[in-house]
This record gives C-alpha cells, sequence and structure tokens, in this order.
C-alpha cells in the first residue's frame, strides 16, 4: 500500500456550486488562481483527504460511478500522477 498525502498548502472549497482546489501559503506562488474539479477528481480529492489509498479510492469509484473498473483505474493514476506533478500529492 502506497501512502499517498496532499499538500496542506491546497483547499478544497466550493465556488458558486463548483468544486475547486485553492492554493494558499506558499503553493500561491506555484499555481495561480483555482483548480476546478469535476465530480470524480472531488470524490478522489475527499478520500485522499481522508487517508485513502489507492484500492479504497478505486473501490469508491466503483461503487459511484457505472464504468469499467480498468477505465477508472487509468483516470484515477492519471489523476494522481496531475497531482504529484503540481506538487499537490505527494507519496
Amino acid at each position: 500500500m502506497i501512502k499517498m498525502k496532499l499538500n496542506e498548502n491546497y483547499v478544497l472549497k466550493t465556488v458558486a456550486g463548483t468544486p475547486v482546489v485553492v492554493p494558499v501559503g506558499e503553493a500561491v506562488n506555484n499555481i495561480r488562481g483555482m483548480i476546478t474539479l469535476n465530480g470524480p477528481a472531488e470524490l478522489i480529492w475527499k478520500a485522499l483527504e481522508n487517508g485513502k489509498d489507492y484500492e479504497d479510492i478505486v473501490a469508491e469509484l466503483k461503487a459511484e460511478y457505472d464504468a469499467p473498473e480498468e477505465t477508472l483505474r487509468t483516470d484515477l493514476t492519471a489523476f494522481i500522477e496531475k497531482l504529484e506533478s503540481y506538487k499537490i500529492l505527494e507519496k
């Protein structure tokens, strides 16, 4: 099990009914503005906030969305890699 931890300088908020990630503190220098999340991305973010691991998140996605598991895994991996590239997620 690989532990994943969100950088505490990024906070999930809801703006006009839309989930967004807002940089705070030092992160303001890395990303200008907000990152808008869709439904699956919000689910993943909240799962990461709660300390869920990769397999737990796949199970949550399977329970919520009617999509092939392979697709869910591919999309989850791509989202995690994107978060890592912005130093929002650490392993």
